[in-house]
């Protein structure tokens, strides 16, 4: 273990003084002597030692024979915690690299990453564990490993191919053109990443050059009365899968893509953003008359209003948001949101203009 903390703290002293690169230079190979299990240079520990402590012998003699008697102690605990801190940082970056977040567990933790509502705030806080061959574990239960991290990787580097998430009942926010590639989204209603990335699409005419449609995924959370982490994502969600059904001919926009862009930017008469009033405001019964409000608006009929309300409770739109549940956890297996699929690219984040203008 000497042989080893002296090669590290040698090597960065040698960054900045020559003197110490030597011995650094002869720390690394008592070091690979110690590898294959041969003895060390006797002659070197002294010296290295000799190199650590001679400021001490002089003015503090009881401190020079104290860290001479316990210098291996102190090595060992050295290389220990730089192991753990290089497992740290090797963690770190391989997470940055696929999830674009350096926590997967919590990725609106990590100043790194991406702007993107996390989807394991519900998951059980972090702990260590190296059991059942698990390399490391960020989260009890093995929520996230290193080992997986490592898995994905590919992820990172494939062709994404939006076509293969989508079904017919997607709807698209422009009408679809067989001449333009789809775009595919991942979205909470009330993720206010969503949102950004939703204003960032308008902002550059994204819609205009794809076919543009999206899966809604309201983010679970077990700590949660309702099992979900925002109040009324859930709700929306089913409305938003209730209005694809009763589509209106005379709408250039879909009524389900007009009730997101009214959550995602439009304001009330107090110029409060809707997305807010959803998440800190609204009851469950005041955020559901909004949505029938806004359908009136678009051009439901009460008869028509009253079809989707019933549609929006019902068994079949249940079995829609979990057949998305399922394509975004198992299939996708994003962990933060908003995730969008384009030109064979995925990024899980509200991704900025300068990438959607390309």
């Amino acid at each position: 273990m000497f042989c080893i903390a002296a090669f590290i703290i040698f090597a960065i002293l040698g960054v900045f003084s020559a003197s110490y690169r030597s011995l650094a230079k002869k720390a690394w190979k008592c070091t690979l002597r110690k590898m294959t299990f041969r003895p060390c240079d006797i002659n070197f520990q002294e010296e290295a030692k000799a190199k650590l402590l001679r400021r001490f012998i002089i003015t503090k003699p009881r401190l020079a024979r104290f860290l001479d008697r316990w210098i291996g102690v102190f090595a060992s605990v050295f290389v220990i915690l730089s192991v753990w801190s290089l497992l740290i940082v090797l963690n770190s970056g391989l997470n940055l690299l696929v999830y674009d977040t350096c926590n997967p567990n919590n990725p609106e933790s990590c100043s790194l990453g991406g702007g993107g509502c996390g989807i394991n705030s519900g998951k059980p806080s972090f702990w260590v564990s190296l059991k059942e061959g698990q390399v490391f574990t960020w989260a009890k239960d093995g929520v996230l490993t290193l080992g997986e991290t490592i898995t994905m990787i590919p992820n990172r580097f494939k062709e994404w191919n939006p076509n293969e998430f989508i079904s017919e009942s997607n709807s698209y926010y422009k009408p679809y053109d067989s001449s333009k590639t789809v775009a595919l989204e991942i979205v909470d209603p009330s993720c206010k990443f969503c949102a950004k990335l939703f204003g960032n699409i308008k902002d550059t005419g994204f819609a205009d050059r794809y076919n543009l449609t999206y899966l809604v995924y309201p983010i679970p959370d077990t700590k949660q009365a309702n099992g979900y982490r925002f109040p009324h994502s859930k709700m929306v969600a089913s409305y938003l899968e209730a209005v694809k059904r009763f589509p209106l001919a005379s709408a250039n926009v879909p009524a389900d893509w007009q009730i997101l862009e009214k959550i995602f930017t439009g304001k009330d008469i107090d110029n409060v953003v809707y997305q807010i009033k959803f998440n800190t405001i609204y009851t469950s019964t005041e955020a559901e008359d909004m949505i029938l409000s806004w359908l009136a608006d678009i051009g439901y009929s009460k008869e028509d209003r009253d079809k989707i309300r019933q549609m929006a409770n019902s068994e079949e739109v249940r079995l829609s948001l979990a057949n998305q549940k399922e394509i975004v956890e198992d299939k996708i297996k994003t962990i933060k949101i908003p995730t969008i699929m384009f030109d064979g690219r995925r990024y899980d984040r509200a991704v900025g203009p300068e990438k959607l203008i390309k």
